[in-house]
């Protein structure tokens, strides 16, 4: 049998293997491969910060959860014993972001307590630093004092 525009019976050129054909080389080429990893550069550098972002606010809130905590419990104590006893309330504060302390630390009768929340590595773009909770519900930060309502999240 013959095919149109074969030579010598054998098969024509629209019967070849994909990659043997002249006019559609296969795979990429460098130029390509540059302009992809160059696309791909620039997506990172404008997501990595908002990314950095959003999980510093996701520490902070957690440390401001925290402190929370560990306020209602001193709290809990005061209401049964009269007094805050800073030496209690601490179990389990910390996710390895934050250090927690509580000052005057270690006394059973105080009526006064400060709770502090001091993040383990600081970021150049932190505006915040430690966070401070203590027993009037005044809430601080070791940052910029302006920062205080966007430090604690409106909490």
């Amino acid at each position: 049998m013959k095919f149109p525009g074969s030579k010598k019976g054998g098969p024509s050129t629209i019967f070849r293997q994909h990659g043997q054909n002249a006019h559609f080389p296969a795979g990429m080429t460098l130029i390509e491969i540059i302009v992809v990893v160059a696309i791909v550069a620039v997506l990172t550098a404008l997501a990595l910060p908002s990314y950095r972002h959003y999980v510093q606010r996701g520490h902070r809130a957690e440390a401001v959860r925290t402190l929370h905590e560990m306020a209602a419990c001193q709290e809990g104590v005061r209401a049964e014993a009269g007094y805050y006893d800073t030496r209690r309330c601490q179990a389990g504060a910390g996710d390895g972001y934050y250090r927690f302390s509580i000052s005057p630390a270690g006394q059973p009768d105080s009526l006064s307590y400060e709770l502090t929340a001091t993040p383990v590595q600081t970021d150049a773009g932190d505006s915040c630093g430690s966070l401070s909770l203590n027993h009037q519900g005044t809430r601080g930060v070791s940052g910029d004092p302006a920062a205080v309502a966007a430090c604690w999240g409106g909490r």
